[in-house]
């Protein structure tokens, strides 16, 4: 299987037409047109794709909903997200003169390859020391945060109301050492976890690297 290297524009015109285009229906269209109609294809396309998102949303009174800057935020995503990803079909005219079925059949076969050997790129295994680390680090964090937002319930619902007496200072004294020693031990469980698990990860890793020599 000879790879073929691709641009920058012709990689997304070969993602566009997987994921929007995937039987090359509006490829082969444009393909047998001449470029004059190729552009007025294109604005056309692009246009509609405009008026049929601002007449959808013509429908929609986000003034009396709640949260409405959110919903506003949301919609404009969705608004813009939608014709740069329509806009995104230009870019085929990049990839006319290629082969295009050959290229997505060999991108199928790639994928096949990669889930029968393990080779993706979200497994651990496959990614380098400083990204586990950096993963690590942030479910460590996640988690944390979890436990401190859970930790600032309880005590808001357990001593907001309370009387402020030596027996309430004595209960939120114990309250808080029990915090930090629920965090301590959650730490040197997480470590010890994160330490084994990136040993066997290492373990697999060289395992695959000793088998493709």
């Amino acid at each position: 299987m000879e790879k073929l290297n691709l641009t920058l524009t012709q990689k997304i015109a070969v993602m566009w037409l997987k994921n929007v285009d995937s039987s090359l229906f509006i490829f082969k269209f444009l393909k047998d047109l001449e470029f004059s109609f190729r552009a007025l294809f294109y604005t056309g396309i692009i246009a509609f794709t405009i008026f049929a998102l601002i007449f959808a949303g013509s429908f929609i009174n986000f003034a009396d909903a709640p949260g409405t800057p959110i919903w506003q935020l949301i919609g404009s995503i969705i608004f813009y997200g939608t014709i740069a990803g329509m806009a995104l079909i230009l870019t085929l005219e990049s990839v006319l003169k290629l082969d295009v079925s050959q290229i997505l059949a060999d991108r199928k076969e790639q994928k096949r390859l990669k889930k029968e050997q393990k080779l993706q790129k979200w497994r651990l295994r496959n990614m380098n020391i400083f990204l586990r680390i950096f993963i690590y680090i942030s479910v460590y964090t996640f988690f944390l945060f979890i436990i401190q937002i859970s930790a600032q319930g309880a005590f808001i619902d357990l001593f907001s109301t309370a009387p402020n007496t030596l027996e309430t200072q004595k209960q939120i004294t114990i309250f808080v050492s029990e915090y930090d020693k629920f965090v301590k031990w959650y730490t040197f469980i997480y470590i010890i976890s994160g330490l084994t698990l990136d040993y066997f990860v290492g373990k697999k890793r060289a395992a695959r690297e000793v088998q493709h020599v």
